[in-house]
């Protein structure tokens, strides 16, 4: 602990050209302006004067010292706190180069907008919205058991807060609410869309998500749209078909393979399947 502290050595304008060091981690003057740039709007005028900016430096400085106790405990090569510095390190990877794809090739120019409006402008006049409940099961073989008990008349509510792994609406009988063309993901949609009568029920529906049995609750209209009422959800569905796309090469140029006949046998930490419960229950 003492070493640490020892390391520990603070300059204002040093010839070094950084105003704090922890250890061999240097602290410059430019790292420290963009870290200021963090900070919350409302925290900022404090860092307009000396005192603020001295006072923020010294928490810096502490969270350095924090860092290098945990280094010197080794914390930093055990294998969960490895795997949630990559993780930390792929978001902010991830980040920067979709702000950099918005400024090229994911760029949507106004005169795509102005083409799509005009080719879609039907959509945008008085365009219908469904609402849904759904049942979400990890597996074919489970939603075709939902879809059984609920020919059998069984409760779709009921079925919902049992089976769904949709726990966020789950405990509400699975209901989604309205949406429009667009807002879900388009096997969904689809299938959704598809149902005409309040109560319908949809055969299995496989998503990244996993399968889904729909129940149609609703139907109406949603209120006309002119261009610039549109054009954010324009720009961002041109901008996702562009990234869809340019997905669709770097996954042969990168040589993508995903096993997904594995997904069924592999369940979330907080999930507890009700198979190993009887298994130790002896059942």
């Amino acid at each position: 602990m003492k070493k640490i502290f020892l390391a520990l050595v603070l300059v204002a304008g040093c010839g070094d050209g950084y105003v704090a060091r922890v250890g061999s981690d240097k602290i410059t003057a430019e790292s420290f302006k963009n870290r200021m740039l963090d900070v919350p709007t409302y925290y900022r005028g404090f860092l307009e004067t000396e005192g603020g900016r001295r006072q923020y430096l010294e928490g810096i400085v502490n969270e350095g010292i924090l860092v290098e106790l945990a280094k010197a405990k080794g914390i930093h090569r055990r294998p969960e706190v490895r795997d949630r510095i990559k993780a930390l390190e792929d978001q902010i990877l991830l980040e920067q180069v979709v702000d950099e794809l918005k400024k090229g090739p994911l760029k949507v120019e106004d005169s795509e907008i102005d083409e799509y409006y005009e080719n879609n402008r039907d959509f945008y006049m008085h365009p219908p919205r469904v609402r849904v409940s759904h049942i979400l099961v990890p597996t074919k073989d489970m939603a075709l058991t939902v879809l059984a008990q609920i020919k059998d008349g069984k409760s779709f509510s009921k079925l919902a807060a049992e089976y769904s792994i949709d726990r966020n609406t789950a405990e509400q009988g699975g209901d989604i609410d309205y949406f429009e063309r667009g807002d879900m993901v388009p096997e969904f949609e689809e299938a959704a869309f598809e149902l005409q009568n309040v109560g319908d029920i949809s055969k299995p529906v496989k998503t990244s998500f996993g399968w889904h049995v729909l129940k149609l609750t609703g139907r109406s209209t949603a209120e006309s749209k002119n261009k610039d009422e549109a054009r954010d959800e324009i720009v961002q569905f041109l901008s996702k078909q562009k990234l869809d796309e340019l997905l669709k090469f770097y996954k042969k140029k990168f040589h993508v393979k995903v096993n997904y006949d594995r997904l069924p046998h592999i369940y979330p930490p907080w999930h507890v399947r009700r198979e190993a419960e009887q298994e130790d229950k002896g059942i």
